[in-house]
């Protein structure tokens, strides 16, 4: 795979594909954007999860912005580490905000986000993207949960 060009602090797209299912994640300013296109399996989530994971670390940006699209709802959080990733962003302070483009994906990202929540984990829900990065470039704060530091 090539690597990819740089410009300023910025990446270009690298889509990334696993037979139907694709991801492109790059680094823009202020934070990371990481879209999933036709996900139907909890594989493909913790591969995609994991890619993002991976360039937050490497561009050490702690906003994100996921986009999911033309994909299957997953309400069994569990089967792809969900626990694993709330920890992860809980401790860095991540702050994620994360849209779908289907009523059945907003409805399980607001299930998710309910968790995320509970775990003390900056991250919201949205219907508008420019509302989505303008959240994550906010100075806003999460409120920590009672019990957690």
């Amino acid at each position: 795979m090539p690597t990819p060009l740089r410009v300023r602090d910025e990446v270009a797209p690298r889509p990334v594909r696993h037979g139907a299912v694709w991801h492109r994640i790059s680094a823009e300013p202020g934070y990371i954007r990481a879209e999933l296109f036709g996900r139907e399996t909890v594989e493909e989530t913790r591969r995609f999860l994991e890619a993002v994971l991976a360039e937050t670390i490497e561009h050490q940006r702690g906003q994100v912005l996921i986009c999911i699209r033309n994909s299957k709802p997953i309400f069994t959080v569990e089967r792809y580490g969900f626990s694993r990733y709330l920890e992860i962003a809980f401790k860095s302070e991540h702050k994620i905000a994360l849209m779908g483009d289907s009523w059945e994906l907003r409805v399980a990202h607001q299930y998710i986000a309910t968790l995320a929540r509970m775990r003390g984990v900056n991250l919201r829900t949205f219907l508008d993207e420019t509302a989505a990065i303008q959240w994550l470039r906010s100075s806003e704060t999460p409120s920590r949960v009672p019990g957690r530091p």
